[in-house]
């Protein structure tokens, strides 16, 4: 990422390391550490370091909608709340979306039939409306996401995994080792899955979330 960068650039580049991608904080203390420049990097190691806790706890698992609690039982992941509120406006605004798009629809059909002679801008922003059908329909992934997750849960208590899932229509509740517990890739996603069962996916291409979720998974086999 940054081999065709000069040292000087590359002190640049440090200087304004907040600004920078996880990823590529690390790529640029390896770059920095393989030129061997001398230079103060103390502000981002400790900014990859802070990072790196916050994986270990468990933080960013809000980025798929869900919350680590650890107690002396063991290790209890749930839907935030936040994540649930967003789901259910989302499909309150897709409902509200896909209406004034059939709305807009039914007003474009009576147009062409009544015959009425209109200017290009305001045939052109009937059309734009009778599209929001479209986007409308975009809004309704988040019923399948709230359906899938209602009353989801993924524990470990001792030794042993349980997941409560919907994966067709009923809340199904499966308990198995921790050893069928496990991560695979493929492409860009990546999967948590307990034996055949998918649990939820994430990014393979972003390394916060893979990180993450292998440390999730680490944390729900060490319990």
């Amino acid at each position: 990422m940054y081999s065709n960068r000069t040292n000087s650039e590359l002190i640049e580049i440090l200087d304004q390391h907040s600004m920078l991608t996880f990823e590529s904080q690390i790529n640029l203390k390896n770059e920095l550490k393989k030129r061997a420049i001398v230079v103060d990097t103390t502000d981002l190691e400790t900014s990859i370091a802070n990072k790196l806790a916050e994986i270990k706890n468990l933080d960013y698992l809000k980025d798929f909608g869900f919350e680590a609690n650890r107690s002396e039982e063991g290790i209890l992941v749930t839907r935030t709340k936040k994540a649930i509120f967003t789901d259910a406006f989302a499909i309150f605004m897709g409902v509200l979306v896909f209406l004034t798009g059939i709305y807009g629809c039914i007003n474009l059909v009576i147009t062409f039939m009544n015959g009425d002679e209109l200017d290009v801008f305001t045939l052109g922003f009937k059309f734009a409306i009778a599209g929001l059908v479209f986007v409308g329909i975009a809004f309704f992934s988040g019923l399948k996401r709230l359906f899938d997750y209602a009353g989801f849960q993924l524990s470990n208590r001792q030794g042993m995994i349980t997941l409560k899932k919907r994966f067709d229509v009923k809340l199904e509740e499966l308990t198995s080792s921790a050893t069928d517990l496990f991560l695979e890739s493929d492409e860009d996603t990546l999967y948590l899955k307990l034996g055949k069962h998918i649990i939820f996916t994430s990014n393979a291409d972003n390394l916060v979330q893979t990180l993450t979720l292998q440390e999730l998974t680490k944390a729900m086999k060490s319990v």
